[in-house]
């Protein structure tokens, strides 16, 4: 485009006023290209010509190339300095303040923040600053140029695709350009305080997309009200922001500015659910005042509780620590999580007892409540591994009713007895009887009980309950009543427990031990074998049978104050050779040849007619042949018997000590190949 000539420029500086001039520039066919031309010969005039030419060319950028003004900006970026304030002045003069602004988005920084800065020295208002920000912050939510922008961006239309790209670091540019200026946020946030939510909203967007943080704007908005900060808060959370950000600033404010920022928060969100989720985002050291306030605001606790499945377990046990520290009694928490989830019962417990609640003070709380409940609670203690141990030191602190009602309850957690005697064995005998007692209140027949603890419990836990069984009124008769009626085995258990309980013990004498050598060799394991005066139980049971001694595995029982002969030694020792070699069987054998056999009578005729082998013979038989035996054999004792007969089947329950393995300790599982209880037992 070729330049105006002499005359066309005397022609354009002859309209002396605005419209004048624009006339003489449509007379002279003017372009965007003829700016610089026109504002250098009007510079080289005077300041007047330099203003009415700047106006024309503004005028003609409203109605047509809004390109003009642009170039009319970039030219004052030359230009003198006075010259630059001419043209920045005429923007505003002209009420077109907002495409200055447009321009200003458009340079580069250095040249941005001059113009800037000779906007605010003209008197340019941040309002409308705020204002253009706010129409750039819709472009970045729609992601589109609407109409009527003034041509903001006209040249990214054709690519709708970097439109956003484009706006962030226009409105970046501006907000530099303001800083540079020597303004501030608080100014553009003052401005803007009024407006309606949506533009608010709008304005922030920019902001945010320019850097600004959360904590910078609500700290701005502050200034003006709380009532602003309200605003903003919604503002930032329509642009995407967590409300954690928004709280995280809000809780080293005032009460009522926090208190404010809660409610708004949860209006927002539209739920307490969702606010508490941010709340448990914070960090712990955060969370005290943000759930006092809550509770000042009128939250109750259980508004807390039945929402914290919701939330991660660190963040919810945190919040009901706080609930605790901010003065909600251990009840009141409690009884918050009555009818909630067992996972909600176990976040409350572990919080609490994180404080230093014991797991008797919580369950204090809710000992009055349903039996449903109380499951729940232990279910949730269990879920913590929190051990049975545990529980079960708690519960023998109460009374027994209660006891029996928590006891109940473990029952349905802990559905295994066995489990439950083995912990409660564990425990010392006043705490042993408490609990029994509990445990029997539940309905436990005492026989289901008694078969419990000597079929299935293990060993090692049988005493201590019988003990307790016995403390809490239950007799030794009445136990072995219950106990016969389980089977003769858990009566024979029974017995060598109760003696085991009362009585006293000695291994076998070296004369004793010589003695059993000589007729049993290796066959029984001498070191296991006992002799036990039992004090009443072994009275009462001598009584029961007759004075005479009886065996029970590796227990050899004798009257209170008797001394055994050695030839009842040989008998009894037969008996255990029976239990170890036979297994229990044995001793319903000997009360069935007791009772109903040949007893303790041997003739030679019997020896005969077992044909050589041992166990042809009946059980009491046996014990009376080999007792027999070694009074012939190695006493010189004189009987009526057959020596020649009785030798070769008393040899069969000896075993040459040398070269030996020593494998008689009693194993139940491997006894004759049966399956019977431990220590087993008969009166024989």
């Amino acid at each position: 485009m070729p330049k105006l000539n002499a005359t066309q420029m005397k022609d354009l500086q002859s309209g002396s006023t605005v419209k004048a001039r624009v006339d003489k520039m449509r007379a002279v066919q003017f372009q965007k290209e003829h700016i610089k031309q026109a504002l250098d010969f009007s510079e080289n005039t005077n300041a007047t010509d330099l203003q009415l030419t700047s106006q024309a060319i503004l005028l003609r950028s409203l109605t047509g190339d809004t390109n003009e003004a642009f170039e009319l900006a970039s030219w004052s970026l030359k230009a003198k300095p006075a010259s630059r304030k001419i043209v920045v002045g005429n923007f505003i003069e002209t009420k077109q303040s907002f495409s200055l602004i447009n321009q200003i988005a458009k340079m580069k920084r250095a040249d941005a923040s001059l113009i800037m800065k000779d906007y605010f020295g003209k008197g340019g208002e941040m309002e409308d600053v705020a204002e253009w920000l706010s129409q750039a912050g819709h472009i970045l939510k729609t992601g589109k140029v609407p109409g009527g922008t003034d041509g903001f961006f006209d040249d990214l239309v054709d690519f709708a695709g970097d439109v956003v790209d484009a706006v962030v670091g226009a409105i970046t540019t501006v907000a530099d350009a303001i800083a540079e200026a020597g303004r501030n946020l608080a100014e553009a946030v003052a401005a803007v305080v009024s407006w309606t939510q949506s533009k608010i909203n709008d304005f922030v967007e920019a902001l945010i997309r320019a850097g600004r943080t959360v904590g910078e704007l609500l700290t701005e908005a502050l200034k003006e009200s709380v009532q602003a900060v309200t605003k903003f808060i919604q503002a930032v959370i329509e642009a995407g922001r967590a409300g954690v950000e928004v709280l995280n600033w809000a809780v080293s404010k005032a009460a009522n500015v926090l208190q404010s920022a809660l409610q708004k928060l949860e209006q927002l969100f539209g739920s307490f659910t969702t606010l508490l989720i941010e709340i448990g985002k914070m960090a712990a050291a955060h969370l005290a005042a943000v759930v006092r306030n809550l509770l000042a605001l009128g939250k109750r606790v259980t508004d807390f509780i039945e929402r914290l499945d919701r939330l991660v377990y660190a963040a919810a046990k945190r919040i009901v620590e706080e609930i605790k520290r901010a003065g909600k009694t251990v009840a009141e928490i409690m009884n918050a999580i009555v009818n909630r989830t067992r996972h909600i019962a176990s976040i409350v417990m572990d919080a609490l007892l994180s404080l230093g609640s014991t797991i008797r003070n919580l369950l204090n709380e809710v000992i009055n409540r349903s039996a449903e409940v109380l499951s729940k609670i232990l279910g949730a203690l269990k879920d913590m591994g929190r051990s049975l141990s545990h529980i079960l030191d708690a519960i023998a602190t109460f009374a027994t009713q209660a006891a029996k009602k928590l006891m109940q309850a473990v029952r349905t957690i802990w559905t295994v007895l066995k489990e439950v005697l083995e912990f409660i064995a564990e425990k010392t005998i006043h705490v042993v009887k408490t609990l029994l007692v509990a445990l029997i209140g539940t309905g436990i027949y005492i026989k289901d009980l008694l078969s419990e603890i000597v079929v299935k419990v293990r060993a090692a836990f049988r005493q201590g309950l019988i003990k307790g069984l016995i403390e809490i009124g239950y007799s030794i008769l009445v136990l072995m009543k219950e106990a016969v009626k389980i089977s003769a085995s858990a009566a024979a258990v029974l017995f060598a427990i109760l003696l085991d309980i009362l009585g006293k013990h000695r291994g076998l004498t070296p004369a004793e031990r010589a003695e059993a050598m000589k007729v049993f060799g290796s066959s029984i394991n001498l070191d296991m074998v006992r002799l036990t005066d039992a004090s009443f139980a072994a009275d009462f049971i001598m009584w029961l049978n007759k004075s005479r001694p009886f065996t029970t595995v590796y227990v050899i029982n004798i009257p209170s104050g008797s001394a055994l002969q050695m030839h009842d030694l040989i008998h009894e020792l037969t008996h255990i050779w029976q239990a170890v070699h036979t297994g229990g069987v044995y001793m319903l054998e000997a009360l069935h040849s007791q009772a109903f056999g040949a007893g303790y009578r041997l003739t030679d005729t019997d020896m005969t007619n077992a044909n050589g082998d041992f166990d042809n013979l009946e059980r009491e038989q046996q014990a009376t042949l080999v007792e027999y035996f070694w009074q012939m054999e190695f006493n010189g004792e004189t009987l009526p018997l057959s020596i020649d007969l009785m030798r070769p089947l008393a040899k069969q329950v000896y075993k040459t000590p040398t070269g030996v393995r020593r494998h008689f300790e009693f194993d139940v599982n491997l006894l004759g190949r049966r399956r019977v209880a431990p220590i087993a037992s008969a009166i024989i």
